[in-house]
């Protein structure tokens, strides 16, 4: 969905049904983020809540982790994105003539501070995707607070409600000039949906709604139901303004189906655990960081050589292309450099002692 939304290369009247195809689905796949930015809490909930608060990951290790996960790629494709400004062009002699402004970019981008500066010049610089990894990192920072304050004495369980309250009551307030900016880029705004992700893993932990997964049946049964609802209110998307479906419009059903297919109990969610498909997602994140990348370096050198002169075989290069790349980052820069930073930060002198976590 997010390659899809990307894909504004086609000229709407020589493809109109792919325009139309655009209209109807590809031009929303941004709302793939937003599944991603609930379905981090969710997992995140579930691997290190209890963790955290028995001692056995300090904030510390937490911390090291994420930035093990994340910075290695994130560095690289800004590296590349930074090589691609340079490359085309106009864009190139836009940077060479504010220098100390780009520099200015380039530093809240490698320190993944980008998406906190509401402006399209700072949280879509260098590699463009970048500025969900900046909220992504916010999340990682407030995650072991909001552990401690929210989840353990329960209160996210009891008054989640009202954080679910307050992003549609905030669009009422707000001007349409600063909607995307604030309600789909900035992190304060968008750790609602982490929340809300971190919110339904105390469901499923607390075992609320098990009894709808206890058979095969019922679990494949809400399943094929949370999709059902998912697909309903995306039919209807267009009539719906679109600050609200940044956001809080589709977490009904983005909720449902993380939930339901947590329990991996239905017939879909097994189909969905496959050797290639669990592949595919472990890949994901590199074709993410790298896909657009690739997209504007093949446009600009079609655009300048004229290459390739259908628009279909162009998006299946691009997509070929980052499928192909997301594999190689992802086994020889993702894996190796987090585990990497991991092992020097467990030799090191900051890594909390054994003892200590034993006490």
């Amino acid at each position: 969905m997010v390659f899809g939304s990307h894909l504004q290369f086609f000229d709407a009247d020589k493809y109109p049904k792919f325009a139309k195809l655009y209209y109807l689905v590809f031009g929303e796949g941004y709302i793939g983020v937003s599944f991603f930015f609930i379905l981090s809490g969710f997992i995140l909930s579930l691997n290190y809540d209890d963790r955290l608060l028995s001692r056995e990951v300090s904030f510390r290790e937490f911390w090291v982790a994420r930035i093990a996960r994340v910075y290695p790629l994130h560095l690289m494709t800004m590296l590349l994105g930074l090589l691609l400004l340079l490359y085309a062009p106009n864009p190139g002699a836009e940077f060479m003539l504010d220098v100390p402004a780009n520099l200015s970019r380039l530093f809240t981008n490698a320190a993944l501070l980008h998406a906190f500066v509401p402006e399209m010049s700072y949280y879509f610089s260098c590699n463009w995707p970048s500025w969900s990894l900046s909220v992504e990192m916010f999340f990682y920072f407030a995650f072991p607070f909001l552990v401690f304050l929210l989840v353990r004495n329960k209160l996210l369980l009891r008054f989640g409600w009202v954080l679910l309250l307050a992003i549609p009551y905030l669009i009422q307030l707000s001007p349409d000039t600063g909607y995307h900016r604030f309600f789909y880029i900035n992190p304060f705004f968008r750790i609602v949906d982490f929340l809300l992700g971190i919110l339904l893993h105390q469901i499923y932990k607390h075992g609320y709604v098990a009894k709808a997964f206890r058979s095969r049946l019922r679990a494949t049964a809400m399943e094929v139901l949370s999709i059902g609802i998912m697909v309903l209110i995306f039919h209807y998307h267009n009539a719906v303004p679109q600050v609200y479906r940044y956001s809080c419009y589709y977490w009904l059903p983005m909720a449902l189906i993380i939930l339901s297919f947590s329990y991996q109990r239905g017939y879909l969610s097994t189909m969905l655990s496959t050797k290639f498909l669990v592949f595919l997602g472990e890949i994901s994140f590199s074709f993410y960081m790298i896909h657009q990348l690739i997209m504007r370096l093949l446009i600009y050198e079609n655009q300048r050589r004229e290459l390739i002169g259908n628009s279909y075989v162009l998006a299946a290069i691009i997509f070929s292309l980052s499928l192909g790349l997301s594999y190689v980052l992802h086994k020889y820069v993702e894996v190796p450099c987090s585990r990497y930073v991991r092992n020097r930060y467990r030799k090191s002198a900051f890594a909390q002692p054994p003892l200590a976590i034993a006490v």
